[in-house]
């Protein structure tokens, strides 16, 4: 019996290394390089399925997506810094430079970055890190608490790459959503998320917030003024930390308010600010008209909308309703990119533009005209508030010295604007006699714009036509056991 046993054991053995010998014939390679072959195989696979389109989305905007830092001031917090005066009458605690975090990204080659306005609020020093390393110091060029943009420059001696931009306003809720910024200081940190909900108002203390994009993806302190992507890579919003308080949600501003506020407030600070004798107010034709019924000819440029009056471009023959083909002979591709060239420009000096024109209108029928128009750049003089406080509302107005500042109210400081006297019968003299006499009041604010200087006020009044009204506010000093205090007066006087 066990004879028979060991006997079929060997047979059974023996068949065994026969099928293994006939396996080895037919795959003459060993055996571990065949385990190799295999792994690599599955190794490749999975370095194919794991390069989603978020990596990808990514890779295409970590380089244009930068860490700002710096110090701005801000009034101190704790209670127990507070001084004795500040206690006693009521004042506002000093300012003190504190550290700040956020993130921003590139727009034009020559170092023009977006960010939020509430990143560089009060800045005296920003640095700019790149996704290289390199640190630049940061300039802010504008910024417009209302909408919480600003436009910041560094200095760089090559071109740098650009996050790509998404052109039509067609989110969908549910969609996916990507976010790249810096939370708590950690750089080019990626969260991901949903569109949660579209066109979101929020007032947040004064300021409201209109149209915002709310998805689920958090953003963190660090992260304001970073990109938010689509699944493709392009830019649908800017992220906006203005509820702190929120858990597991974020915030952020559409891009097409960035196009439709940026090229504004380049207006702006190239007509008031830098004194361009300018006067074209130019928008994207994307935030104007659809540009499915435009001819093919106009379907590329940039629109005027307004032509100022007395102005270097009325002069020069622009018109509104204009496209802006060509600056110099280049192509121009947005409102944006349009200032942001004017900005570059030394002055004087003269630039050329290629525009298409139809006399009836450029969305009307497929002939434009095609027009080269020359318009010298120079330099407007700045407003003298003394001349145009006088005009409009009878203030004689001067600065104050330093001695004269050390006399008044704990508000004053040297260079504040204060009122010398008051013409009578002009509406300044109206509006005092209800009050109080406005004599050697400071004129902290026209319009919410606080006024500092002479230059200020001068700046501000420019703006103001005949008839229009305005707000001024005044600090009125008043005299007390303690020595002059300040007192608030809010005036609306019209201009004449």
């Amino acid at each position: 019996m066990k004879r028979s046993s060991y006997i079929l054991i060997s047979a059974a053995t023996i068949f065994s290394a026969l099928i293994l010998l006939l396996a080895a014939a037919d795959n003459p390679k060993p055996t571990e390089n065949t385990a190799a072959a295999v792994a690599s195989i599955d190794q490749d696979q999975a370095q194919y399925s794991r390069r989603t389109p978020i990596v990808e989305a990514f890779d295409k905007n970590k380089d244009a997506v930068v860490s700002i830092s710096g110090r701005q001031l801000s009034r101190r917090s704790d209670i127990y810094t507070w001084s004795l005066d500040d206690w006693f009458f009521g004042r506002q605690p000093q300012l003190q430079a504190t550290p700040f975090l956020g993130s921003g990204f590139i727009i034009d080659p020559r170092g023009y970055i977006v960010t939020n306005a509430h990143v560089v609020e009060d800045a005296v020093e920003i640095t700019v890190t790149l996704a290289d390393g390199s640190e630049h110091q940061g300039k802010t060029i504008v910024a417009d608490a209302s909408v919480d943009l600003a436009l910041i420059k560094i200095e760089t001696d090559k071109p740098l790459p650009l996050v790509t931009f998404r052109n039509q306003d067609d989110l969908m809720i549910g969609e996916t959503v990507l976010a790249i910024g810096n939370p708590f200081g950690f750089q080019h940190t990626l969260t991901d998320g949903i569109v949660s909900a579209i066109h979101h108002d929020m007032q947040i203390e004064s300021t409201s917030f209109p149209q915002l994009i709310q998805i689920s993806a958090p953003i963190n302190p660090g992260n304001s003024g970073g990109p938010l992507l689509n699944i493709n890579g392009e830019v649908i919003g800017i992220n906006t930390a203005i509820r702190r308080s929120a858990q597991a949600i974020g915030f952020a501003i559409p891009i097409d308010v960035m196009r439709r506020q940026l090229p504004l407030m380049l207006n702006k600070e190239l007509e008031l600010q830098r004194r361009l004798d300018f006067g074209l107010w130019v928008s994207d034709l994307q935030t104007t008209e659809s540009t499915e019924e435009l001819p093919p000819d106009a379907a590329q440029g940039i629109l005027v909308r307004s032509v100022r009056a007395e102005s270097a471009a009325a002069a020069a023959g622009f018109q509104a309703g204009d496209l802006i083909k060509q600056v110099d002979g280049a192509r121009v591709n947005s409102a944006i990119d349009f200032y942001l060239s004017l900005l570059e420009r030394d002055v004087p000096s003269k630039v050329k533009f290629s525009v298409a024109r139809n006399h009836d209108t450029i969305f009307v029928g497929s002939r434009t005209d095609r027009i080269n128009i020359d318009l010298p750049l120079k330099a407007r003089p700045r407003p003298d508030g003394k001349v145009l406080a006088k005009r409009l509302f009878g203030l004689e107005v001067e600065s104050l010295t330093s001695s004269a500042a050390r006399q008044h109210s704990t508000r004053a400081k040297t260079g504040n604007v204060i009122v010398k006297s008051i013409e009578t019968d002009s509406p300044a003299d109206q509006a005092q006699k209800e009050i109080v006499d406005l004599t050697g009041d400071l004129i902290v604010s026209v319009d919410g714009v606080s006024i500092n200087q002479l230059e200020d006020l001068g700046l501000q009044l420019e703006m103001i036509s005949s008839g229009s009204t305005v707000e001024l506010i005044l600090i009125h000093p008043v005299r007390t056991v303690w020595g002059l205090e300040p007192y608030k007066i809010i005036l609306n006087l019209r201009a004449r």
